[in-house]
């Protein structure tokens, strides 16, 4: 590990051995079982409105007659199927504890000795445990998700494909359009890393309009119509207080890419938030803030060491391009704050993985490991392995 800077205030005072460290994800991983087991006693009514729905459909006779693509329908067959062979109060709290142990190994935390990376992912956690403790589609999308971040091998990376059109195909067709822009932004990255930048710009703005030209060509409706489609249904409702509407009248392609632009900048950058009195929006919004800072820092750190090592390695750029995939395909659609939210967990862990980059980047030499830890490859210097 990197001699640590004395007069860093933030430095854990026995780096990886440090008691403060150990307690801490004790602590998270105590508080998010706790969040997962008990959530049902006290957060209000508003917060199960899907889990409700999954629910009814899961009750249904004929839940299992026919082939189909609804995303509730096929999400009430997984979790029936998952329920089956474990209780309902069993199931997902061993789900979550799953969730949070890879994300320790992933992260390699107990080698980071700088505590606000400590304290951003344990609080990335203990919030998503308020996602994760009842039925809702997020517990079939994160595994399919990770698995097209984390896998490493030609084969593995195929299987994920699969597995992603798979359910892009069966459970949220509009997946596809986030799969088109994590290909696409897979290549600008490694066209950026290999120092041909603005061939990579080109190329990602243009696979940006390639969805809404889609769209406008095959006589379909401007794709942000959707989001005003759910807000006009929802007006006047005290739960849609954080809606977000289209800034322009669609008129075209054009148009529907502005507003989702400008729908990507208020949902990341949610700065209109700091000016709502609500405390917990405030809170949200410096979260928030705090996250992005964070995740450009790791990006800024994951360049410079690709093109230091002139190898732009497997897991920090699928990460990457798939947080930009998929925050961009949330701009597209997404009506409010509560939604941008919760399917935000999908991106928690590949978030995390960016952000702690910079962390482990600043040891004396590449990143290496024997099992799920990313990788900077093909390096004759020595490494550090974590075992």
């Amino acid at each position: 590990m990197r001699p640590k800077d004395a007069t860093n205030r933030w430095a854990l005072a026995s780096g990886g051995q440090s008691p403060l460290l150990v307690a801490w994800w004790l602590f998270v991983f105590i508080g998010s079982m706790g969040i997962s087991i008990f959530s049902h006693q006290f957060l209000s009514g508003k917060f199960s409105y899907d889990a409700a729905t999954i629910r009814e459909y899961m009750a249904m006779r004929d839940l299992w007659v026919g082939l189909s693509f609804d995303s509730w329908v096929n999400t009430a067959r997984v979790l029936t199927l998952v329920f089956g062979l474990l209780s309902e109060a069993l199931a997902i709290p061993l789900y979550y504890a799953l969730v949070f142990l890879l994300s320790v190994r992933v992260l390699d935390v107990f080698n980071v000795d700088r505590l606000p990376y400590h304290l951003l992912a344990g609080t990335w956690l203990l919030c998503g445990a308020f996602f994760f403790w009842q039925p809702s589609k997020e517990l079939v999308a994160l595994p399919v998700a990770l698995f097209l971040c984390l896998s490493r091998t030609p084969l593995a990376r195929l299987a994920a494909t699969v597995v992603f059109l798979g359910y892009a195909a069966l459970f949220r067709q509009y997946w596809a359009i986030c799969y088109f822009y994590f290909v696409c932004s897979l290549i600008s990255l490694r066209l950026h890393v290999a120092g041909r930048s603005r061939l990579a710009l080109i190329l990602f703005l243009m696979a940006f309009m390639v969805p809404f030209m889609a769209a406008q060509f095959s006589g379909q409706p401007p794709l942000t119509e959707a989001r005003m489609m759910v807000n006009e249904w929802r007006v006047d409702s005290p739960d849609a207080r954080s809606a977000f509407s289209n800034a322009f009248e669609n008129s075209g392609m054009w148009t529907d890419a502005v507003n989702t632009l400008l729908a990507w900048l208020y949902m990341n950058i949610p700065l209109a938030m700091l000016l709502d009195t609500t405390p917990h929006y405030v809170l949200f919004a410096l979260f928030q803030l705090t996250t992005l800072a964070f995740f450009a820092a790791g990006c800024i750190s994951y360049f410079k060491q690709a093109r230091r090592l002139h190898d732009p390695g497997t897991t920090y750029p699928r990460c990457i391009a798939f947080v930009v995939a998929y925050s961009l395909t949330q701009a597209l659609f997404e009506p409010d704050f509560g939604s941008f939210l919760r399917h935000e967990m999908i991106m928690m862990i590949p978030i995390l993985i960016v952000v702690f980059c910079r962390a482990h980047s600043g040891r004396c030499a590449p990143i290496d490991d024997s099992g799920l830890r990313p990788v900077f490859s093909g390096v004759s210097r020595p490494s550090i392995t974590v075992n």
